[in-house]
C-alpha cells in the first residue's frame, strides 16, 4: 500500500553507540581519530544505520515493488555540531515528495523522497537525512508463441 504525501512514521529511539560509530569508520575505511575514543563523533553517513533501529511501523511505506527499487540520492544536513557516542537520538521518517518521470528504457519511473529528522531529548532538530528511492520502470514481457 502507498503512503499518502505528508505520511509521518512513528519516532523511534537512535542510541548513537561509541562501539558502532567504531565499527563504521573502520568499514568505511577511516583512521581518523575523531572516530575513535569516548568522545568519539559520528562519521557524516552514520545516520544511515539508523532505520535498523526502527520498530514496526516506524518505517514509511512508500508501495514501490522492492524487485525494482533502487536507492537513487542520499543527503544529510546537520544543525550544529555532529552527535557524539553517548547521544540519545530520535528519528521520525516523512514522506517529503513523490514524483514520475519516463523511463529511458520505456515506462514509467516513480520516484519517492523520505526525510527523517533526528532529534536530541530537548526537542532540538540535529540533523536530516532525505533519501530518495526509486522504482523503476516494469521490464518489456517478451512476446509469447501466440502473439508471434
Amino acid at each position: 500500500m502507498s503512503a499518502p504525501m505528508g505520511t509521518v512514521g512513528t519516532p523511534y529511539e537512535y542510541p548513537v553507540e561509541r562501539g558502532k560509530i567504531r565499527e563504521f569508520a573502520i568499514a568505511a575505511q577511516s583512521e581518523a581519530p575523531e572516530y575513535f575514543g569516548p568522545g568519539a563523533v559520528i562519521p557524516p553517513t552514520f545516520l544511515t544505520t539508523a532505520s535498523r533501529w526502527a520498530p514496526e511501523g516506524a518505517r514509511v511505506r512508500v508501495g514501490f515493488e522492492q524487485s525494482r527499487t533502487l536507492h537513487g540520492d542520499q543527503e544529510y544536513v546537520f544543525h550544529g555540531p555532529l552527535p557524539r557516542a553517548g547521544a540519545m537520538l530520535y528519528a521520525t521518517e516523512r514522506l517529503a515528495g513523490r514524483y514520475e518521470k519516463a523511463g529511458r528504457r520505456g515506462g514509467t519511473m516513480r520516484f519517492a523522497v523520505i526525510v527523517t529528522d533526528f532529534r536530541d531529548a530537548s526537542g532540538a532538530l540535529v540533523a536530516e537525512s532525505r533519501a530518495t528511492v526509486i522504482e523503476t520502470a516494469k521490464p518489456a514481457t517478451a512476446p509469447t508463441e501466440e502473439s508471434r
